[in-house]
């Protein structure tokens, strides 16, 4: 007999058994891709978004309910009661409750404008998620735009969605309370030719003022709280009053000041850093001899990038805590001087 692997064949072999069976492969089942707008969401929501404390609505002890001599404190006991209560037949204690106060709620409103045009599509990346998907302007606007509903949703504020290219036109309609409808809206990752935000022609930020103030003739808010996102560099004072105050317009920047706050968020590239510096400078100026006093601080900057490192953050963080100042829990509006919309409205009365 020869050695194994001397050319037998295995079958020749008496050291080797062999049995054949049937083996069936299960097809792979398709894994679907996370949604990355809704992933990154959801990472900073839990940083970003802040239920801040009632005021509207504050609670005094006009409650009562049953008061157990065992286990409640006798600086609740309503002394009236300490005979028990002829009709409830019991001893009774203060509770919270809210209270208006006489007042009724207050009509708080947020609007979200958006830069739409061309610079803010594919053609600009700020960074690759985890997952390796590329984000651009529209993306990172989509995301920013459903933290800031979410925000808006806390606080009880009705809103509507913007955006503007060449020509300003309604994204969602408001006054809206469809809080969730709208950010799951926002939140689908589509192309860019689908986009809520979708990228084309030019930016003509007049336009989108515009707009903003035509679709809300005939409201009437406490206080409307306007925040503009956008890309692009104004090179001129000049070029910043006919984008700003474009008196051709119906509406711009004075009248939506009119009816509460108006920020501009920047959104820049490491290359377009410096540009977009000297545009915020030039508009703390041109907007502070408009409206004579300083202005500084209603228009940011940020080089916004994802990553591990990124800068989303901040970026986000700064446009949920302006979706804020209609409650009072406003960082910014505490350091600008900024009403919250319930001393906006003890300021007209």
């Amino acid at each position: 007999m020869g050695t194994f692997g001397s050319g037998e064949r295995y079958g020749d072999n008496p050291f080797i058994f062999k049995e054949s069976d049937e083996y069936i492969l299960n097809p792979q089942s398709q894994q679907d891709m996370p949604n990355p707008l809704r992933a990154m969401y959801e990472d900073l929501a839990p940083l970003l978004i802040r239920s801040p404390p009632s005021k509207r609505y504050p609670q005094l002890p006009t409650g009562r309910k049953g008061w157990d001599v065992l286990t409640d404190p006798i600086s609740e006991l309503i002394l009236t009661s300490s005979v028990p209560d002829p009709i409830l037949g019991e001893t009774l204690q203060r509770t919270m409750r809210p209270t208006v106060q006489g007042k009724e709620g207050l009509a708080t409103h947020l609007n979200i404008l958006v830069d739409c045009s061309g610079s803010m599509g594919d053609g600009c990346i700020y960074g690759m998620t985890n997952t390796g998907f590329p984000m651009a302007g529209y993306h990172l606007a989509q995301i920013c735009t459903a933290l800031m509903i979410a925000q808006a949703a806390i606080a009880k504020d009705t809103f509507a969605v913007w955006g503007f290219a060449r020509n300003g036109f309604s994204v969602w309609d408001g006054p809206s309370g469809e809080h969730k409808m709208a950010m799951d809206y926002f939140l689908d990752n589509t192309p860019a030719k689908n986009s809520p935000f979708r990228p084309h022609n030019s930016t003509h930020i007049y336009a989108g003022l515009d707009q903003v103030g035509l679709d809300l003739e005939g409201y009437n808010f406490d206080q409307s709280v306007t925040i503009v996102i956008m890309d692009g560099a104004v090179s001129s004072e000049g070029a910043i009053r006919n984008q700003f105050f474009n008196d051709t317009m119906k509406y711009n920047d004075r009248d939506l000041r009119a009816m509460g706050p108006v920020f501009y968020v920047f959104l820049s590239s490491p290359s377009m850093q410096k540009d977009i510096e000297k545009t915020v400078e030039l508009m703390d100026k041109v907007f502070s001899k408009e409206y004579g006093k300083n202005m500084k601080g209603f228009a940011k900057d940020f080089v916004v990038t994802v990553g591990p490192d990124g800068s989303m953050t901040g970026f986000a963080g700064t446009l949920c805590d302006m979706a804020r100042v209609n409650s009072g829990d406003s960082d910014l509006a505490g350091e600008l001087g900024i009403e919250s919309a319930e001393e906006a409205a003890e300021s007209k009365a």
